[in-house]
């Protein structure tokens, strides 16, 4: 099925300064999908989120929301919904005020505003907490929901999220991927920032590899790792600093690629063997191993194959 487009930035360039933040970066979004832009801070992931939401005016090129520049026509901005990293609520309301306070500022009445609080209940599991406590009693958790619902209020149809799981605990996280993607089913369009591979994994129909203000990639998550050219990531882990026959023998396998961390080393492979043959040829070399795996390849060996730089 052909899917119609919903956001397109075109050339799109960002100064800040004499620093360019964004260089020259084009992309097009998909109604109804998830697109994750993956980065460290720095990445311009943010610059770009401000950018297709109206905050910010690109120095060149453009950007248009179902055929309309957010920077420049007010009307469009109210179909998107922009949830930035760092909320904007007021501590002494609760979450139900600050959901009311919110949507009146978008023009929408209580009883639209109301209805439309119905439908999120069950996704957010808004109970006791949202309707009768003050927010400054919240878990980070409750705040990102809440941060979340209030950005939903007049109902948009492109949702921005700026690393939305940030500091959060892991069963928050998983929580919180479950109600994003629940949101998805809602036929919207959500545009997503994250430092974290795993968000990526679990919530991208397609991610964009960003580094240093530009597009290295844009793929599903899937195809990305066809095109690195390896399967497999073995890594095995040495308590000390390993010997020059351990060195020897982690570097010696051919169509590898090998990468160290501290005492930690990653060999990239094809070969689903290597492990066993690894373990098999560390026995004759006098190093004192803290573990030896290997996994499927993973978005952070992506990234680090596109851009040369390694994300924990």
């Amino acid at each position: 099925m052909l899917m119609k487009t919903a956001v397109v930035v075109d050339g799109v360039t960002k100064y800040f300064g004499d620093e360019r933040t964004l260089d020259n970066v084009s992309l097009e979004i998909r109604e109804g999908e998830i697109l994750v832009l993956l980065g460290p801070n720095g990445s311009g992931k943010t610059t770009l989120m401000r950018c297709i939401v109206g905050v910010l005016r690109p120095n060149r090129g453009r950007v248009l929301v179902y055929g309309r520049e957010p920077y420049n026509d007010l009307d469009v901005k109210g179909l998107i919904g922009y949830v930035p990293q760092e909320h904007y609520l007021y501590e002494n309301l609760t979450g139900f005020e600050n959901y009311l306070y919110y949507a009146a500022l978008e023009g929408v009445d209580d009883r639209t505003a109301l209805e439309r609080l119905e439908r999120f209940k069950d996704i957010f599991d808004l109970g006791e907490w949202f309707y009768k406590k003050k927010l400054k009693t919240y878990s980070g958790g409750m705040i990102r929901k809440t941060n979340i619902v209030v950005a939903l209020s007049h109902d948009p149809k492109v949702f921005v999220m700026d690393e939305p799981t940030a500091g959060l605990d892991p069963n928050a996280r998983r929580g919180l991927w479950d109600t994003i993607l629940k949101l998805r089913e809602e036929d919207r369009t959500i545009i997503l920032a994250t430092h974290l591979f795993e968000d990526a994994e679990v919530l991208a129909d397609r991610v964009v590899i960003m580094y240093r203000g530009r597009i290295r990639e844009v793929d599903e998550v899937e195809a990305l790792k066809e095109k690195v050219g390896y399967k497999f990531a073995v890594e095995v882990e040495f308590a000390s600093e390993p010997s020059e026959d351990a060195r020897r023998v982690v570097e010696s396998y051919d169509g590898s690629r090998v990468l160290r961390v501290g005492y930690t080393y990653r060999i990239l492979t094809n070969d689903a063997k290597l492990v066993e043959r690894l373990e098999e040829d560390l026995r004759n070399v006098k190093s004192r191993i803290l573990r030896l795996e290997a996994r499927r390849i993973s978005l952070g060996d992506v990234y680090f194959l596109l851009t040369g730089v390694m994300l924990k």
